[in-house]
């Protein structure tokens, strides 16, 4: 199975977060006919399984993208699955389409070569969310390993820096503008502003330093010649597993010049689900010398494994009890842009190399 013609089908299937339907269906048809069990769990998770002996190795990505902005600032269409000097241009295709079509593709190559393990294929809503999809799918699959493959160059990963979205909340005493008032919220902001650009979180030997980034300020109410009595600065918080979230929240507290500091809870319905999780989505770090990492090293040619930049599904589907490898097509630069695209050649590459890693980890050359 070539997967450039499945990739443009996925592209061309809009798929905003908790609106998986249309790609959920051109994947349910492109594994139909490759003799796997097709289950669509409440959520609306597509899980695709062969049932075989050794460890269950589940390969594994998200359905949703991100929106395409204003469409005409991109060089092609973003829903039109266009293909220029052999790449894939358009939303998801980095994002994470490529590795989906991928993961399709090395399916067919095992149940062609006749492959005698045990793998699977989980495909998830709402990750752009904050991992809906794969908080609820880890309630009931149980893989031996998870391979994501959120976009890495064909790099191993093997975590990420987690985040939190601390909000602060000023408050005053709202007034007309041409009159005084030494309560003026905005005063305690600017205060807030100058301790956190001095804020230090130190570093993790891991995931590297910590940050903590203010990102948007809303006032209310909003009028130029109004004193709010209220607002709010939202904060964009990256740490590692040694500081802790919770860590941050009490370094971000004593600078906040009397803010309440708090932490909004998302709420997803997605298909028959409701969740509900606060702004805190963690780090995952695997160990450098965890034996399912190094054995995907040997078998990929890799002296070792990097870390994303940005937070994926990893802690979500690691609650399954399965440790997370991370691996995908593309150059994570461009997910999210208006010059969204990725090389065809990449993503057929990134087929054989799900193949070898099934095949490498589930213990069994059958088929090679």
């Amino acid at each position: 199975m070539d997967p450039a013609g499945l990739l443009v089908e996925l592209i061309q299937a809009r798929s905003p977060s908790t609106e998986e339907g249309p790609v959920r269906e051109v994947l349910e048809a492109a594994l139909r006919g490759l003799g796997l069990e097709l289950e669509v769990d409440r959520a609306g998770n597509l899980y695709a399984r062969k049932e075989g002996r050794g460890p269950e190795i589940t390969l594994t990505g998200h359905m949703d993208v991100v929106p395409a902005g204003d469409e005409t600032a991109w060089p092609v269409p973003p829903f039109s699955g266009a293909i220029k000097d052999g790449y894939l241009w358009g939303r998801g295709a980095v994002d994470m389409k490529g590795a989906l079509a991928a993961m399709v593709a090395a399916a067919a190559e095992l149940v062609r070569t006749r492959y005698s393990g045990s793998f699977s294929l989980l495909f998830v809503g709402a990750e752009e969310l904050g991992g809906a999809g794969s908080r609820f799918a880890a309630g009931w699959v149980r893989p031996a390993v998870f391979v994501l493959g959120e976009p890495s160059r064909l790099r191993l990963m093997r975590g990420h820096r987690g985040r939190i979205e601390p909000h602060l909340v000023f408050t005053g005493r709202q007034g007309h503008a041409a009159l005084e008032n030494p309560e003026n919220p905005l005063y305690a902001l600017g205060e807030a502003l100058s301790a956190l650009k001095e804020l230090e979180l130190g570093t993790d030997p891991d995931t590297g330093k910590n940050t903590c980034q203010p990102t948007r300020i809303e006032v209310s109410p909003n009028a130029i010649n109004v004193v709010p009595g209220r607002v709010e600065l939202t904060l964009d918080c990256r740490y590692g597993p040694g500081v802790g979230s919770q860590g941050v929240l009490r370094a971000v507290r004593r600078v906040a010049a009397g803010a309440e500091v708090r932490v909004p809870e998302r709420e997803v319905t997605l298909g028959e689900v409701a969740l509900s999780y606060p702004f805190d989505f963690p780090p995952y770090v695997l160990p450098c010398e965890d034996p399912w990492l190094q054995r995907a090293l040997s078998a990929l040619g890799q002296k070792d494994a990097l870390l994303w930049p940005f937070t994926t599904d990893a802690p979500y589907l690691a609650s399954a009890g399965a440790p997370v490898l991370g691996l995908g097509p593309g150059d994570p630069a461009l997910a999210h842009t208006a010059e969204e695209r990725i090389a065809l050649n990449e993503v057929r590459e990134a087929a054989h190399v799900y193949a070898r890693l099934v095949r490498a980890l589930g213990g069994s050359d059958a088929g090679v």
